[in-house]
């Protein structure tokens, strides 16, 4: 009685997602445009919709909160407007060629989201304020 045994090794495969370029060159424009969409939209006030939590009603765009019903949820909007804008601009980063993106420093995809919160922090000036939360 004989049995043969075949021993095969694989590869990962070149065109799998993680090691597509493109894919890294979407992350690294997608990381480093996210803190200053973000941004943007927050402190032009720029949410993609409006969510009432005491209602349960969503306005789209900006919209301020109503008499007796609480105030308005803009982060989501936010964040969603983040993410659509983030994404389209990391789209377009992939469409760059690559000797552009490799002159991209990577710390600042760290760097960026740290300064990004200043301008956030100097935004909440008026809760800490005289009148504000206290």
């Amino acid at each position: 009685m004989t049995t043969t045994t075949t021993t095969t090794t694989t590869t990962p495969s070149a065109t799998s997602v993680a090691t597509s370029v493109k894919f890294r060159t979407f992350a690294i424009v997608f990381s480093l445009a996210a803190p200053l969409v973000y941004m943007a939209c927050e402190l032009l006030s720029l949410p993609l919709f409006t969510f009432h939590p005491a209602t349960n009603r969503i306005d789209l765009g900006w919209a301020p909160g109503r008499s007796g019903e609480g105030p308005a949820m803009y982060w989501y909007g936010w964040v969603f407007t983040t993410l659509i804008g983030s994404s389209v601009l990391g789209w377009l980063g992939t469409l760059l060629p690559q000797s552009a993106i490799r002159k991209i420093p990577l710390a600042l995809i760290w760097i960026l989201p740290i300064l990004v919160l200043l301008p956030l922090f100097w935004s909440l000036k008026p809760f800490w304020e005289k009148g504000g939360w206290f």
